[in-house]
């Protein structure tokens, strides 16, 4: 996992989210328009780069293409970072069992 910018913030991504993003964006690109811009005002994140809030589009215009790409991406960082805790736990567990059986 790596920190990466998106509308200028922080988001937690892996190198296939973010070759994802830079497809999507491309995908929209214009003369006059960046596709980049659809990721606008979508998202709020935390320091960690965690997807914390994401807002329904209302100021400006973006594709659902766009808006369910983010929603799977909060949804992969949630997962990853349940995964760690549970994964946190069992090593926990472990560890004591193995105390307890000497």
């Amino acid at each position: 996992m790596s920190l990466r910018i998106i509308d200028h913030k922080k988001v937690e991504m892996t190198t296939d989210e973010w070759n994802l993003y830079e497809k999507i964006c491309r995908s929209y690109d214009e003369a006059n328009f960046k596709g980049s811009d659809l990721f606008s005002d979508l998202f709020e994140s935390d320091d960690a780069g965690i997807i914390i809030f994401l807002k329904p589009p209302s100021t400006k215009r973006t594709s659902f293409e766009v808006y369910l790409f983010m929603m799977s991406l909060m949804q992969h960082q949630h997962l990853r970072m349940m995964h760690n805790q549970i994964d946190d736990v069992c090593a926990q567990v472990k560890a004591k069992l193995e105390e307890l059986n000497k």
